[in-house]
């Protein structure tokens, strides 16, 4: 296997990412490979089949398809310079158009990774030194762990706790922000497993529910299908009455949603 390929592979596989980091990486490969319109057409492809559920990722294939039928390779390359740099600004963005409002808390919880929060934390960091975060670990794949790693390596005091106590994260912070994958035509917001109870957890402790996305997760759709995960992931044990379920994203109800940030 070549070594672009080893590359698209463990872009299409990432398991752990945030739809936006996963997002980025794809875009990267593509204009590294910009020259050869034959392999850009065969990761747009894979893309469609393994990145299908992720609504950043549709809609930029969606622009990224219609830019290569009536544009040159400069142009395309051009295409994409300017759609990375976008999205390496937006979380900036964000931060600048509400820093007044996300500057009144302090103790936040979240759950699971999220590129874009990992960037408005840091901003918020450098506002209030003394910023300290509750992170769910997020099962199965457990990237919560590692979102609590990249905050601590910029000094952010962490707390991290399994899924089943949120109730404690919640009760000891003043907002709970999440980020998201999907943005729905009703305003529901589609995000890791356990954002909806987590959701419900803040309303019955009268915290906030703050989301904060990119305006690329917004789908011009009202449902959302959830897509099952590998069994093994959760337990390996094998029984023909025993079915383990495994679900990555849910939707979250926008009555449980207090405020929508986005650039």
């Amino acid at each position: 296997m070549s070594e672009r390929n080893i590359e698209l592979k463990a872009i299409l596989n990432d398991n752990k990412s945030g739809s936006s980091e996963i997002l980025k990486k794809l875009k990267k490969h593509l204009l590294k490979n910009v020259d050869d319109l034959d392999y850009l057409t065969f990761v747009i492809r894979q893309s469609e089949k393994k990145l299908f559920h992720f609504a950043a990722v549709k809609n930029f294939i969606r622009e990224f398809t219609t830019q290569t039928k009536k544009s040159d390779t400069a142009q395309v390359k051009n295409f994409l310079e300017k759609s990375i740099s976008l999205q390496e600004n937006a979380s900036e963005l964000i931060f600048k158009k509400n820093k007044k409002f996300l500057k009144k808390f302090s103790k936040i919880t979240t759950i699971s990774y999220s590129k874009t929060l990992l960037e408005i934390f840091k901003l918020l960091h450098k506002e209030n030194p003394k910023v300290e975060i509750y992170i769910l670990e997020s099962r199965p794949i457990l990237e919560g762990r590692d979102f609590a790693k990249e905050l601590i390596k910029i000094g952010v005091k962490c707390n991290l706790v399994v899924d089943a106590m949120m109730n404690y994260a919640v009760k000891n912070s003043d907002v709970v922000i999440i980020g998201a994958d999907q943005i729905l035509r009703n305003g529901n917001v589609v995000n890791k497993i356990g954002s909806f109870p987590l959701a419900l957890c803040a309303n019955e402790n009268k915290k906030p529910v703050i989301v904060i996305s990119s305006k690329d997760k917004i789908m011009n759709k009202a449902k959302f299908t959830p897509v099952e995960k590998s069994e093994s992931e959760i337990w390996q044990y094998k029984n023909k009455k025993l079915r383990v379920i495994n679900y990555y994203f849910e939707e979250v109800p926008k009555k449980l949603i207090s405020r929508l940030l986005t650039e």
